[in-house]
């Protein structure tokens, strides 16, 4: 149909971990491991957008599709915004993934799985979680905890995002995945909209959606998903990796 495409913001400058995505694993830069995830799904185009010419190169190497963005970007969405606009200004595409580049262990069947659901939802946004199993992950700043909440058609839908652990006193924490699949006027709203107070808080981009009301669906995945945003990360990727 091509009508969807993912792409996969990479900015080099990384205040957590400086040059992150160029950052080898097995041998193999972060970033390539992700676009290899990438072309592997039912999408029809696959870029990477990033503020580094290295990291274009790195993908064009490897026969990948690459484009610049501006240095200035606060969010991956806003980066994956210009560069969708600089490809398609037709708006010849329906659905627009934002791939975070720094999961190298996503698997090309749980990238689908929201491709497939974008197409039978009312939301204008769906992302990805998992059950929390390991109790110390509970209170780690870098996973980022949601609340949800079930509406009238039983499905799941975000209610709050936070750094913190909530909802207070649960007995289930739930785990967010940086993967967002916009349907495209959502995309354009999103962008037209100013950061708010609280995203701008806890650092959490999507918080801007629901701070304009719109809609997040949520899909459960199984699979750990390590977000390497530290050192500490990829230490926990490796011990998945091992196990």
């Amino acid at each position: 149909m091509n009508d969807t495409i993912i792409i996969i913001p990479a900015r080099i400058g990384s205040t957590r971990l400086p040059r992150k995505p160029l950052l080898k694993i097995n041998g193999r830069e972060m970033i390539l491991h992700v676009w290899d995830k990438a072309k592997k799904t039912k999408a029809d185009r696959v870029v990477v957008a990033s503020d580094s010419p290295e990291i274009a190169e790195v993908i064009s190497k490897e026969g990948g599709e690459a484009i610049i963005t501006s240095t200035a970007h606060q969010s991956g969405t806003d980066r994956i915004y210009e560069a969708l606009n600089k490809l398609d200004n037709e708006k010849s595409y329906k659905y627009v993934i934002n791939l975070q580049g720094d999961l190298p262990n996503i698997t090309s069947n749980i990238i689908n799985l929201g491709i497939d659901k974008i197409r039978n939802t009312n939301a204008d946004i769906l992302t990805y979680y998992r059950e929390i199993d390991d109790k110390n992950e509970v209170s780690n700043p870098n996973i980022v905890k949601i609340a949800t909440h079930r509406d009238k058609n039983n499905e799941l839908n975000a209610l709050y995002f936070s750094r913190a652990a909530i909802p207070y006193n649960a007995n289930v924490f739930f785990e967010h995945i940086g993967i967002y699949v916009y349907k495209r006027n959502a995309l354009d709203r999103f962008v037209s909209m100013d950061p708010s107070t609280l995203e701008t808080t806890e650092k959490l981009e999507q918080l801007r959606a629901l701070g304009g009301s719109m809609k997040i669906n949520l899909l459960l995945v199984h699979d750990k998903i390590i977000s390497i945003d530290t050192i500490d990360d990829v230490e926990r990727l490796s011990n998945i990796s091992d196990n």
